[in-house]
C-alpha cells in the first residue's frame, strides 16, 4: 500500500515524472520519514507544509494549493493508510 500511495501523491503533484518523486520524497524526508515505503496517510499530512514549499518551486501558486487540497482531501477520504 505504501508504494501505491507514494505514487498517488506524486502523480497529485502534478510534477513532471523526473522531479515530483524526488519532490514527495524529499518533503517525506523532512518530517523523519527515511523511505517512501514506510510513509503512511498521517506521514504524507504532516509532510503538506514541506510538500507545498517546495511544488511552490515549479508551479504558479493557485496550482500549488489546488494540488495540495486534493492531495490533502484525497488522504483524509480516500485512502486507508
Amino acid at each position: 500500500m505504501s508504494r501505491r500511495l507514494f505514487e498517488e501523491i506524486v502523480t497529485r503533484t502534478g510534477l513532471a515524472p523526473m522531479i515530483g518523486p524526488g519532490t514527495v520524497q524529499r518533503a517525506l524526508h523532512a518530517v523523519g520519514v527515511s523511505s517512501p515505503e514506510h510513509a503512511q496517510t498521517h506521514d504524507y499530512l504532516r509532510a503538506l507544509p514541506e510538500l507545498r514549499a517546495r511544488m511552490a518551486i515549479y508551479l504558479e501558486p493557485a496550482a500549488v494549493e489546488q494540488r495540495l487540497r486534493q492531495i490533502e482531501a484525497h488522504l483524509k477520504h480516500g485512502s486507508s493508510g
